[in-house]
């Protein structure tokens, strides 16, 4: 049997003269003491998971073999890609939203929105996973939400102070779920890190029970959920089921997210079935919006090189798998990613504006940007809701 959490008594002290600024109706409520959970340590306990659930996990894991396998030959860059929409969508289960486009455009310019320079630091964070190797640590956890974190105010790493969610804002004592203390979530990481590193689980339950267990101690001040779900792709890496490339997982979680939020509930209770196989319905899922991003790039790449018909070893030819990287670019981006000059550059804009690839955004203000309207297309289908079911019922 998996442990359920169990609570300890902690002591609540506020400053007498912040309390004074509280309305009477709460300060009531808040009382010396408060309960905060004390997750159990798992690195080794033994995890059972029935036979039907164990031959789904096995059938998912060779279709990411599969899937990754094929990406292995694509001469553009597809995770570039699916870590946009992975970001968007995982952003969207914490209800933060921006379009594609000015996510992309933030990488280039702080003249966005707030929320789009906040997924752009999730989109930073997924590419930062995605370079790490080697087991995870909690260095490495803090660098991702580092990353995440860059264009906020948030403390980095872990956390010193008690946080809790839902309730109210004044004190713990209302809240839904109230994670451990400040003074052991160095010690539950240390558990959690060693449970990473067995090789007696499948990966795709292991990356799951690992998941329930970083978000149960909640090491951060915030982001805990977008570093949670982005170190899943860490740990399908780290146990080689993804080599190449990764997956919108977090798409198939926001297509069920009130049965994802339930799973990681009832983790706190010792029931470890519901998040595993919540995160094997969303790989299966994430597999069918993977793959259908593919051959939708596919289709746009293949009919803009049909309408380039400039020299083999022209910039033109290399100028589609940029914009598979960065959908949204100014004359400078290019220049220096593809090694040319500005003025060879602004020709090539022009050109790609006349053939349809590049349409101008922006203004005097803001400056020129341009956008690879087919492709932000593709990704703002795969980054919502809607757009999800109707790619997984094509």
């Amino acid at each position: 049997m998996w442990p359920s959490i169990t609570y300890e008594t902690c002591t609540w002290e506020r400053n007498p003269d912040s309390l004074a600024l509280i309305p009477k109706s709460r300060r009531r409520k808040i009382a010396p003491t408060y309960e905060a959970a004390v997750p159990a340590e798992i690195a080794t306990l033994s995890v059972e998971i029935p036979a039907s659930l164990a031959q789904r996990i096995a059938e998912v894991e060779v279709s990411l073999a599969r899937f990754d396998t094929a990406q292995a030959t694509r001469s553009w860059a597809l995770p570039a890609l699916l870590l946009r929409s992975e970001s968007s969508s995982s952003s969207q289960i914490e209800r933060l939203t921006s379009s594609v486009r000015n996510v992309a455009l933030a990488e280039l310019s702080d003249k966005v929105p707030s929320n789009a320079l906040l997924i752009a630091g999730n989109v930073a964070a997924m590419r930062k996973a995605i370079e790490q190797s080697g087991e995870i640590e909690i260095d490495s956890m803090c660098n991702i939400h580092s990353v995440l974190m860059k264009n906020t105010h948030e403390a980095m790493g872990p956390r010193n102070e008690q946080v809790w969610i839902g309730g109210s804002p004044y004190s713990p004592h209302e809240a839904s779920f109230v994670p451990p203390h400040a003074n052991r979530v160095r010690a539950c990481l240390d558990d959690l890190v060693a449970f990473g590193r067995r090789q007696d689980i499948p990966p795709v339950a292991k990356a799951a029970l690992f998941h329930a267990q970083f978000e149960t101690i909640h090491p951060f001040t915030d982001g805990n959920g977008r570093t949670g779900r982005t170190l899943l792709h860490r740990m399908l890496a780290t146990d080689e089921v993804l080599l190449h490339t990764m997956l919108p997982v977090s798409a198939g979680l926001l297509h069920n997210v009130d049965t994802y939020m339930t799973a990681l509930n009832v983790y706190h209770a010792g029931a470890i079935e519901p998040i595993v196989e919540c995160l094997t319905d969303a790989l299966e899922l994430a597999v069918v919006i993977g793959a259908r991003i593919a051959s939708d790039v596919n289709e746009i790449l293949d009919s803009w090189a049909l309408a380039n018909i400039d020299r083999t070893g022209s910039a033109s030819h290399r100028l589609p798998a940029l914009l598979v990287e960065q959908p949204v670019v100014d004359v400078a981006y290019i220049a220096s990613h593809l090694g040319i000059t500005d003025r060879a550059a602004r020709n090539l804009v022009d050109i790609a504006c006349e053939r349809g690839i590049l349409s101008k955004i922006g203004n005097a203000k803001r400056g020129a940007f341009y956008q690879a309207s087919d492709l932000l297309a593709v990704l703002e289908e795969a980054s919502n809701l809607d757009g999800i079911r109707r790619i997984a019922t094509r």
